[in-house]
């Protein structure tokens, strides 16, 4: 089965589940424009911008979750475009965006890119895994989680708004070792 067939087999018919908690902490603080969701999945970090007025490019490699999303975002008239792409080959326009939300995905050479792509003024909300989650569950490869302050070094050159590392605990007291940011672009 490939990757992809894999990815959708796993998630096909799953509720978007619930937001993370730092972005909902944060959406008060998203410019009410245009924005980008990383591997958006079924749309849950998606759903609550588009809520509170943000249209938002949801953008993910499976075509099984963003058509759920699309469905999900039409049956609440939310302004959330689905677009099937794997990141790989996905070019995020210069200047494009006023808002680029990147929750538990993890590729460290997309980081330029988030920054030439926020408008000015434009922030960039980032959120993934800790080195230390390794020891507590998923994921276990360190290349897909963040050696401490490290986050801090890939938003160099942004205006850090918010930062803060360690046990994340959530509503149903599950919990990680995040890494969070909230991170604008000047000029």
């Amino acid at each position: 089965m490939s990757e992809r067939a894999d990815w959708d087999q796993r998630n096909r018919d799953k509720p978007p589940g619930d937001p993370e908690p730092f972005l909902l902490e944060m959406l008060p603080m998203l410019p009410r424009g245009l924005a980008l969701d990383v591997a958006a999945g079924r749309g849950r970090n998606a759903i609550p911008m588009a809520r509170a007025g943000i249209r938002v490019v949801a953008v993910d490699y499976s075509l099984d979750t963003m058509r759920a999303l699309a469905a999900t975002a039409r049956a609440n008239r939310l302004t959330v475009f689905p677009v099937v792409a794997d990141f790989g080959s996905f070019q995020i326009a210069d200047r494009g965006y006023d808002v680029i939300v990147n929750i538990n995905y993890l590729d460290r050479a997309l980081f330029p890119a988030f920054a030439r792509g926020l408008k000015r003024g434009g922030v960039l909300l980032a959120d993934t895994f800790l080195i230390d989650q390794a020891a507590t569950g998923h994921p276990r490869n360190p290349d897909f989680m963040l050696q401490h302050y490290e986050l801090r070094d890939l938003l160099a050159g942004l205006e850090l708004l918010s930062y803060r590392e360690g046990l994340t605990v959530y509503p149903d007291g599950s919990h990680a070792w995040r890494a969070s940011a909230l991170a604008r672009r000047g000029s």
